[in-house]
């Protein structure tokens, strides 16, 4: 009897060390290195703002969607600002070129948008995010 017990023990003191290990770190965001430095300010659906450099979606300088039937990407130096609006389950981007030209596109609402502020790198879905404005490159002596 004391033999079982001891068994009965030890199985079950195994068991909740087993999940005592570490469960990695679900909140740790490194932000990608991208091609360009683009800077923007990020507003997300609760009117947080962050102003972010290094900024990427998907770890790339442009942003990719659905116009009709078409796939597009259009490069972030070409964007001045974009509007995120869920519409019918749907993402919908309204875009804001350089020159003004109004774009629609439907974008994934899970597509991880990366930046890093002055205090922390951020990790944002694009579903979480209500605008995006571009401020365009950043040069290596710190003007935009």
């Amino acid at each position: 009897m004391k033999r079982k017990l001891s068994a009965s023990l030890f199985v079950w003191i195994c068991c909740l060390t087993l999940g005592m290990g570490s469960m990695g770190d679900p909140v740790s965001v490194k932000a990608p290195e991208p091609d360009k430095n683009i800077v923007a300010t990020v507003v997300d659906q609760d009117d947080v703002s962050l102003e972010l450099e290094k900024f990427s979606c998907d770890g790339n300088t442009y942003v990719t969607g659905k116009m009709g039937k078409a796939d597009l990407s259009i490069d972030f130096e070409k964007i001045r600002s974009i509007l995120f609006v869920e519409q019918e389950g749907r993402l919908k981007a309204m875009v804001t070129l350089e020159d003004h030209k109004q774009i629609e596109l439907y974008l994934e609402k899970d597509i991880p948008c990366f930046g890093t502020s002055s205090f922390a790198d951020v990790r944002i879905a694009t579903g979480d995010i209500k605008k995006i404005v571009l401020h365009g490159k950043k040069q290596a002596n710190g003007g935009s």
